[in-house]
């Protein structure tokens, strides 16, 4: 059987469906999974044993036209689509495979033979509320509806050596002189409302160095401003320079723990078995923090908490979590769950 799986983008969520990759796999004795995503997210999936292909998808509406023209020359059994936009579900109908898969959401549930829900709550969590389903286990609950088997909610990223290699040299060049007593710092954020003020990051950053810590910025194209503010605040931060996402969690490997925003990095520091501390506002904790102690969050008590809104007129839940009790809990959480030198062996060389 040869299955495609559909999730274009953004990197924590391609690094969170891995696992709904191998429950397809596993869905009957050689089955193909080929993965369709944008090229940037290639080097954390080839390579994996469970994926036989990646596709290419292109943000064009000719590149878009040109990859499903190579699909259904393919031949699939099965299309998964793990992302729910319209074009990635008119990806999964036009690839001519012979049942298409999806969540039920509206104005594009008709493009799928299969649908399911994408939202489920679970029982109260500690403040009454219900708890909502961690993203993981999601995209392996409509895999398993698909006919998939699961094989539990762990990432599983691709480490290719010329990637480990980049690591080497970038760390050297930000000037990390010990990686494994180095913090990741993710200061900005996919949305404004789920960023932490760029300048309480700096000053966190500030404590964690006087802390005799290493800091390294993990930041991207398009986060210059926040960037400047942090250096700002914080002069002897060191910063990740440009570099590809292979590099990125290479680099994420060799750190002692990952801190800050909810963000790509940070599940990347999860896959990798990197202890990671992320606040949180208009998102959940439930849906996007992995379980296990090395993986803690502080979530702000407002009541309108986990709105999932991209914008908001007073905006208080993410500056109400001050940068004093932040650098209390971060490091009571270090102290604990950072990793020695001695431990970074397997992850660093694998």
């Amino acid at each position: 059987m040869r299955i495609l799986a559909i999730r274009p983008r953004a990197l924590g969520d391609v690094v969170l469906v891995t696992p709904a990759l191998r429950a397809l796999a596993n869905a009957a004795p050689g089955t193909e999974v080929e993965f369709a995503t944008e090229p940037r997210y290639r080097e954390l999936i080839e390579g994996l044993p469970h994926v036989t292909r990646i596709w290419p998808v292109e943000r064009d509406a000719a590149g878009t036209a040109r990859l499903v023209a190579a699909l259904r020359r393919r031949g699939f059994d099965l299309a998964v689509d793990f992302f729910g936009n319209p074009r990635s579900a008119q990806i999964a109908r036009g690839s001519g495979a012979r049942r298409t898969a999806g969540y039920d959401l509206r104005g594009r549930a008709w493009l799928y033979d299969l649908r399911v829900p994408r939202a489920l709550e679970g029982g109260p969590g500690p403040d009454g509320r219900p708890q909502r389903e961690y993203a993981a286990a999601t995209h392996v609950r409509l895999a398993v509806a698909a006919g998939g088997r699961a094989d539990g909610l762990a990432a599983g990223l691709a480490r290719p050596p010329a990637a480990a290699a980049e690591a080497e040299r970038i760390l050297a060049a930000a000037g990390v002189r010990a990686p494994a007593r180095a913090v990741g710092l993710v200061a900005a954020g996919t949305w404004p409302t789920k960023t932490w003020p760029a300048a309480n990051a700096g000053f966190l950053a500030r404590a964690l160095i006087e802390s005799g810590r290493e800091v390294l910025l993990l930041s991207g194209p398009g986060e210059e401003a926040v960037s400047a503010t942090v250096r700002r605040h914080a002069p002897a931060i060191r910063e990740l320079p440009a570099c590809g996402v292979g590099a990125l969690a290479a680099v994420i490997a060799r750190l002692g723990a990952v801190v800050g925003t909810d963000s790509g990095p940070k599940h990347v520091a999860a896959a990798l078995g990197v202890p990671t501390y992320t606040w949180y506002g208009p998102t959940h904790p439930s849906t996007w923090s992995p379980a296990g102690a090395a993986h803690a969050h502080w979530w702000t008590a407002l009541p309108c908490r986990a709105c999932d809104r991209t914008s908001c007129p007073h905006w208080n839940c993410m500056p109400g979590l001050s940068v004093a009790e932040a650098a209390r809990r971060v490091l009571e959480h270090l102290e604990r769950h950072e990793r020695s030198a001695a431990g970074l062996g397997a992850a660093a060389g694998a």
